[in-house]
Order: structure tokens, then sequence, then C-alpha cells
């Protein structure tokens, strides 16, 4: 029988020609999703808007060791504001469509949502403020620089290692906060652990996707594992930010209450389902070169 020939890892120079590539069309994908959030105000384009600037900031994030100094700290700040500032109305719009599903057969549900309509056009305005003043121009220029700046030549005499080491030694490292929060994390009080382990997971498939296309490996069957712990423990963390969101409202006992009611009893819900997940289906380490 003739033994399959084994595969062998891109070189370096195939490597960073596919990472400049995949650094461009996340940046791409932030400005094409920037204009449409202002042109539409959309729940999906603002969510996605969200995720694609986490996306980019995980792309730019791992390369910006391998980078020379310049204005690349100016560009880290400027995408996690707009994380951070999209949070907000994201976080509205997602606790509008839980109380809406409650609202057709309760009138404090209808109650809420009328509240929280109530708040979304002036966080709308200061987003639409905030995605009007995007120096993208500017930005565009530091992300291009800093692209080609990933040159054999300059790795080869600053970093001087590999390249699949280097990713590889991320990748572990952006495993281990997993291995150490999954046995941890199972208790219903342990919310700490959940949203560390939930930024945790976020960050590792934000790599694997990234590094798929780069070294040309199948990472499917984890990254698709990777998105149910994301969604269960996302979701969770969604329940404690509409408690927050709705705690600094002005709400009577009765609605106070009957949120607090309501938002548990999801919790302990999405709660039985995660510890499903882990027990039938653990996380395990996986990296392909």
């Amino acid at each position: 029988m003739t033994r399959k020939p084994e595969r062998l890892p891109p070189d370096s120079a195939t490597i960073l020609e596919r990472s400049r590539g995949v650094i461009f069309a996340r940046w791409q994908e932030v400005l094409r999703l920037r204009l449409a959030v202002l042109k539409t105000s959309d729940l999906e384009d603002i969510h996605d808007l969200r995720v694609a600037s986490r996306r980019f900031r995980a792309a730019f994030e791992l390369y910006y060791p391998l980078a020379p100094p310049g204005a690349k700290t100016e560009l880290k700040k400027d995408i996690r504001r707009l994380t951070h500032i999209l949070g907000d109305l994201r976080n509205i719009d997602e606790a509008l469509v839980f109380f809406r599903q409650q609202a057709d057969c309760d009138a404090v549900a209808a109650g809420l949502c009328t509240l929280l309509e109530q708040l979304r056009p002036a966080e709308l305005k200061h987003v639409r403020k905030t995605l009007k003043a995007f120096d993208h121009r500017s930005l565009e220029r530091i992300v291009r620089e800093t692209a080609a700046s990933l040159n054999d030549d300059f790795i080869a005499h600053r970093n001087r290692f590999s390249l699949l080491a280097y990713l590889s030694d991320v990748s572990i490292r952006r495993y281990l906060p997993i291995h150490q929060l999954l046995s941890v994390c199972h208790a219903p009080e342990s919310r700490t652990s959940r949203h560390a382990l939930r930024i945790a997971v976020k960050k590792w498939r934000y790599f694997l996707e990234l590094v798929q296309p780069v070294l040309d490996r199948d990472y499917a069957p984890v990254l698709g594992l990777l998105k149910e712990y994301q969604a269960l423990l996302g979701r969770m963390n969604d329940m404690a930010e509409f408690g927050v969101l709705l705690r600094k409202q002005a709400l009577s006992n009765e609605a106070k209450e009957y949120a607090a009611a309501t938002l548990a009893a999801e919790e302990a819900r999405l709660m039985a389902g995660f510890t499903e997940l882990v027990e039938q289906r653990p996380l395990a380490y996986t990296f392909l070169i």
C-alpha cells in the first residue's frame, strides 16, 4: 500500500503573504460594516460591526509583536474604543429582543420594552457620532504600513524565531486559560470564572479562524465546538449585562422583581445547557501545522 506523502506546512514567505491578506480583509470588513450601520442602524449590522472590530483586533494584535515600532498603538486604541461604544447599543437591542419574547403575555415585560425603546435613540446618536468621527483614512495608512512591515528580512533580523513556532506558542497561550477554567466554572455561583472562560474561548476561536487560511488547515470541527461554547457563555453574559442595564433605570418594584426573576430563570436554563455541553463535548487542544 502506497503511503500518502506528509503534507508540509507553508514556508514563512507564504505565511506572511496570507497574513497580510487576512489583515486587509478584516480591515475592509470593518469599513464596510461601518457604512452599513451609518446607513441602516440595523441590529444585525451593529452586531456584525462589533464582531468585525474584534476580529480585526485579533488579527492586528497577533502580528503586532512582529512589526516595527510606529503608530500601531493609536490604531489599537481606536478600534478598542469602537468595540466598546457599539457594546452599549448592542445590549439595549438584545435586551429588547429578549423582553419582547416575554411581552406577548406580560404587561410588565411590555413596560420594560417601552423603557428600552426610549433609551435607544440617544445611544444610537452617540454611536453614529463616533462612527462619523472614526478617522478610517488615517488608520488605514497605519494598517498598510504595519502589514507591509511584515517581511522575512525584518523578522529574521529582529525577532529571530520561526513563524510556525510563534503561531504554535500563541495557540498554546490562548488555550491554557480554557484548560484551567473548565474545571472550576461549573458551579452556578462561578460567574467570574465563566466570564473569563467566555473571553478565553472567544480569543482562541478568533485565533484559529485567523490561522486557518494562513496555514491552509481545516479547523472546522474545533471551531464549531468553540462557537457552541461561545454562544452559551455569551448568552449567560447577556443576562448579566441586561441586569446591569436595568438596574440603572428607575423601575417600579414590580418591574425590578420581574426582571430579576426572568433573567435568573434564563440563566439557569443556559447553565444546564452549558453543563451538559462540557460533560458531553469537552474542549481539547488542537493545532495543526
